[in-house]
């Protein structure tokens, strides 16, 4: 369930996940297909190569505890097939 990964504070919303976990990775992967807003971030600034994932987004900001969404996407985790 996708909704484990993400934590509001303050108005902001922060994907929680571990990029070495697999299912972590693959949660982003199902974040990043569902966004109506997903752009790919310079090439610079690419994470993960040849993969579609929020860690790739140009949107992605990197907090302390994982990343937050400038677009501040999922709005609303019940859209998005939970299925991982």
């Amino acid at each position: 369930m996708l909704i484990k990964y993400v934590k509001e504070t303050g108005g902001t919303k922060c994907f929680l996940g571990d990029d070495s976990s697999r299912e972590d990775v693959r949660a982003t992967m199902v974040l990043a297909t569902a966004c109506p807003l997903y752009k790919d971030d310079n090439e610079e600034e690419i994470y993960l190569e040849g993969v579609l994932t929020c860690y790739n987004c140009r949107y992605r900001r990197w907090t302390r505890p994982g990343f937050s969404c400038f677009k501040n996407f999922p709005v609303i985790l019940s859209t998005i097939n939970n299925s991982i």
